[in-house]
C-alpha cells in the first residue's frame, strides 16, 4: 500500500510540474499581458497596449521570452542573429521582456532600452512583461531566455529554455524553414544574470 500511495504522490507531483507548461504538439498557453504590453510606435512616441498570445498570422512564430537582463539577452543573440538575416522565412517575431526578472534598480534602463530597440526596428514587436506572468503561466527558469516555435495554427512545434548551441540553431531554422520535425531541446537553468 505505500508503494503504491508513493507512486502516486509521484505522479501528481510530476503532472503539477507540467502543468501550464509548454508542451510540443500542443497548443501554446495562452498568456495575457495588460500592465505595460506590447510598445506601439506612432512617430517618435511609445505607446503600450495589452499582448495576448497565441497570436497567429497565418504564419510560424517565434517567439521569446527572457529576463529583463543583459545576460538573458545574450544567450540566444546567435539564434536571432540568424532569424535577422534569413530573409527566406515568412514568420513573426515577438520578444517578451520580464521586467520582474530585471536585476534590481535596472528595470528603468531596460525599459528605455527597449524603447530605443523598437524604434530602430519598428516591425518588431516587443512586450513589456511588468509582473513576470509569462515566467508563471509556461512554467519558465528565473534569470533565462527560452525559445519556442508555433505553427501558423498555434501548436508548439519546438521549446528551448536557455542557450541554444550551433546544431539547435539549425534545427530551428529547418523547422522555419519547413524541413525539420518537432522536439524538445535541452533545458539550461545555469543562466546567468
Amino acid at each position: 500500500m505505500k508503494t503504491i500511495t508513493l507512486i502516486g504522490l509521484l505522479w501528481m507531483t510530476a503532472a503539477s510540474s507540467f502543468a501550464g507548461g509548454i508542451l510540443v504538439g500542443q497548443p501554446l498557453p495562452q498568456l495575457k499581458i495588460s500592465e505595460r504590453g506590447e510598445l506601439l510606435l506612432d512617430d517618435d512616441d511609445v505607446s503600450y497596449s495589452a499582448w495576448q498570445s497565441p497570436q497567429q498570422p497565418g504564419k510560424a512564430h517565434v517567439l521569446q521570452y527572457m529576463a529583463g537582463t543583459a545576460g538573458a539577452s545574450k544567450l540566444n543573440e546567435p539564434f536571432t542573429e540568424r532569424l535577422k538575416v534569413s530573409a527566406d522565412l515568412d514568420i513573426m517575431v515577438t520578444t517578451v521582456i520580464n521586467l520582474d526578472d530585471a536585476t534590481w534598480g535596472t528595470s528603468g534602463f531596460v525599459v528605455s532600452e527597449v524603447k530605443k530597440n523598437k524604434r530602430l526596428f519598428p516591425m518588431s514587436q516587443l512586450v513589456l512583461d511588468d509582473d513576470g506572468h509569462g515566467r508563471e503561466v509556461w512554467s519558465l527558469p528565473r534569470k533565462s531566455s527560452a525559445i519556442v516555435i508555433t505553427d501558423a495554427a498555434g501548436i508548439v512545434l519546438y521549446v528551448k529554455e536557455g542557450a541554444m548551441d550551433e546544431s539547435e540553431i539549425e534545427r530551428a531554422l529547418e523547422l522555419l524553414r519547413g524541413t525539420g520535425s518537432p522536439a524538445v531541446l535541452g533545458t539550461d537553468t545555469a543562466a546567468s544574470s
